[in-house]
């Protein structure tokens, strides 16, 4: 399907009103004027429930009732924060590696050795298509939202959450070990769900995404007094943890993991030989504190019709 092939359908659907904007908030509070994290996304969080407290509560009431998990591709464990799958337990994932690796192929094709001029500061990583980008592609929205993705951040999350963001990744061979390379957590809230999916094979020599279970995470974190930032490896095994205890998300093309980000230490892109492209995709509480840093706002017209309730409030849509 290309972006011209959508049928907009639309005119009942209407973007769901949430009047708090949390990111310029909590960068003045807790990164300009360094109040406390917990205070700053208390605040934030409840200010965003004032908002629209009606679709909080409803989200909240959806995730209780079993009918609404009944698709969950995993049930997550709160302790490990993450969770594998297959390529083969993903419907749909041929069409979208597909697309994924036409989009790069194309986005390469066109930038050439310029590529990296767009992120000079990790020239490591750079997003063939991020945040917004991802409303010209219909089928790619659709994927992301369909019940096993959706239904098993619903029932980890506790709600109904957004399609919060999202971002084709492209990791060529590189030697860094920098920035996001380094462990770190997430801060856009307490806990997340992001769901990453190797669109090519990915073994050692593509610099897998590889995280530290949530759990000992904690431990690591509370050993290095760890609050945002980056942590070196001597830090992290030298604390609470062992590289034994890495989990690597490696595979075939179509395979993955959901991870919370937030509650698990994790890094990638380091040290490939070969060229490595990962869909990530993220789903957030309709309260969470802040926005996610490549954020989707999905205009109605551009859907079509959303015969799913879950999904239309997965995109913001009612």
């Amino acid at each position: 399907m290309t972006p011209s092939a959508i049928a907009p359908n639309s005119k009942s659907l209407v973007r769901i009103s949430q009047p708090v904007r949390g990111r310029p908030l909590h960068r003045f509070f807790w990164k300009k004027l360094r109040l406390p994290r917990r205070v700053v996304h208390s605040a934030l969080s409840a200010a965003k429930f004032a908002g629209n407290p009606t679709q909080v509560r409803m989200r909240r009431a959806l995730a209780a009732d079993p009918d609404s998990t009944r698709e969950a591709l995993r049930r997550i464990d709160r302790y490990q924060g993450f969770a594998r799958f297959g390529a083969d337990e993903v419907p749909g994932i041929d069409a979208v590696i597909e697309r994924c690796r036409g989009l790069f192929e194309a986005r390469r094709e066109e930038l050439g050795e310029q590529a990296f001029v767009f992120n000079p500061n990790k020239l490591f990583l750079l997003s063939v298509l991020a945040g917004n980008e991802f409303c010209a592609y219909a089928d790619l929205l659709r994927f992301m939202v369909s019940r096993p993705f959706l239904d098993t951040a619903t029932r980890y999350l506790g709600a109904v959450p957004l399609l919060a963001g999202a971002n084709l990744w492209w990791s060529p061979p590189n030697q860094t070990a920098a920035s996001s390379q380094l462990f770190h957590t997430d801060n856009e809230d307490w806990s997340q769900l992001k769901i990453f999916i190797n669109v090519f094979d990915t073994g050692e020599q593509n610099g897998p995404f590889t995280l530290l279970p949530a759990d000992v995470s904690q431990r690591v974190a509370t050993e290095n007094r760890y609050v945002t930032g980056r942590l070196s490896d001597e830090q992290v095994f030298s604390a609470a943890s062992s590289p034994d205890q890495l989990e690597r998300l490696v595979g075939e093309a179509g395979s993955g993991g959901f991870v919370d980000t937030s509650r698990c230490m994790h890094f990638g892109s380091r040290g490939n030989s070969e060229d490595r492209l990962l869909l990530a995709f993220q789903f957030m509480r309709f309260d969470s504190p802040t926005e996610s840093s490549s954020s989707l706002t999905v205009p109605p017209e551009v859907i079509g019709e959303v015969a799913d309730p879950l999904a239309k409030l997965a995109l913001g849509l009612e």
